[in-house]
């Protein structure tokens, strides 16, 4: 996947193991597939976290910034400039 589909990588491996990782009767695997899930979990929060913030910052402020957030910006919305 690389590291562009890292997240959704990480969105998969959570909802694909997460009942093998908790809801499974134990066997001698499932700490270390365990340990992946709830670290893919926290980086999958992580990555939603950063995204969140900068989408609303971005859309927020995006017009004050002049110059530079049109460079930021793939189209130029109309209205306020």
């Amino acid at each position: 996947g690389g590291f562009a589909l890292l997240p959704f990588l990480w969105l998969v491996n959570v909802l694909w193991f997460c009942r093998e990782a908790f809801l499974a009767p134990a066997y001698t695997e499932q700490p270390q597939i365990k340990s992946y899930v709830q670290r893919s979990a926290v980086g999958l929060l992580f990555w939603v976290v950063v995204l969140t913030t900068w989408v609303t910052i971005f859309q927020t402020h995006r017009a004050r910034w002049g110059e530079l957030g049109d460079y930021l910006s793939f189209t130029i919305p109309l209205g306020i400039p």
